[in-house]
């Protein structure tokens, strides 16, 4: 069977416009939580360099997190856990909340 063609649409959008026509519904009850104490003594911080939707920013000393950006990849938590302090709680947002991809 031959692939699905491709609207004319689909080709122009570079990855990132396709990841700006995302749409994201916030819920009250978060699905990341950062506890900060543990963040603060963190030398690597490799947060900031794996989320590609950067959720997490440094200002000054402190990390500042944003989840409503979030795309749900989820390789915050497991560098965190694996090369950070495990300071990083993250699960996918309830159903009917979160990132809805309008192209893949």
């Amino acid at each position: 069977m031959p692939a699905k063609r491709k609207s004319s649409a689909e080709r122009r959008l570079s990855v990132d416009d396709r990841l700006g026509v995302n749409r994201f519904t916030i819920d009250d009850e978060p699905f990341i939580e950062v506890d900060t104490t543990l963040c603060k003594t963190c030398r690597l911080k490799p947060c900031l360099y794996v989320c590609p939707a950067q959720v997490y920013v440094l200002e000054g000393d402190d990390l500042i997190y944003n989840p409503e950006g979030c795309i749900e990849l989820g390789a915050c938590k497991v560098v965190c856990r694996e090369y950070g302090n495990n300071a990083i709680q993250w699960d996918f947002p309830r159903g009917g909340y979160g990132t809805r991809f309008r192209y893949g």
